[in-house]
């Protein structure tokens, strides 16, 4: 038995990816991505605690798992494409505002990640709350999903405008 180190390519020693490529982590992108995707999670929450509190807290884990753990680190995968690290909330941001190029993240996996998005924070807490005012409509009820509708009207439009920057 022979203890070999394990090799690496020659390729991937050399890497680096050119400075205009890697994302800058401006403190407007980091604010106003991060301000978004805490108020679509707020919406949403608020969306499910009208039918049910504890649907409220139950989507409000789930989602801070699915954005904050699972897609933020599948957009994280390495320093090599940010100017200054993050742990991930530049490309966070960057995709909760439209961002379809996403340095060392694929087209499909981007696509993926957004539409993922769109279904945890809005398909499914407003799913829910429409179905829950054909059992009793409130004007509260009303005013969240309208909100809903118009962030995720916001963040759909912000993505077109944005195309592929």
């Amino acid at each position: 038995m022979h203890n070999k180190k394990p090799q690496t390519s020659k390729a991937r020693e050399n890497f680096t990816v050119p400075d205009n490529e890697k994302i800058e982590a401006s403190k407007s992108l980091l604010f106003s991505g991060t301000s978004t995707l805490a108020i679509w999670v707020a919406l949403g929450t608020l969306a499910t605690w009208l039918i049910n509190p504890l649907f409220g807290w139950l989507f409000l884990g789930f989602a801070a798992f699915v954005v904050l753990v699972v897609i933020r680190r599948l957009l994280c995968n390495s320093c090599y494409y940010c100017k200054s690290c993050t742990k991930g909330f530049a490309k966070l941001s960057k995709l909760s505002l439209g961002g379809n190029r996403i340095p060392g993240v694929g087209k499909g996996l981007t696509l993926g990640m957004a539409a993922t998005m769109y279904i945890v924070l809005s398909v499914i807490p407003g799913a829910l709350l429409a179905n829950s005012m054909f059992g009793g409509f409130s004007l509260q009820k009303l005013s969240v999903l309208i909100s809903l509708l118009l962030l995720t009207a916001y963040t759909v439009i912000v993505r077109v405008k944005n195309g592929y920057k």
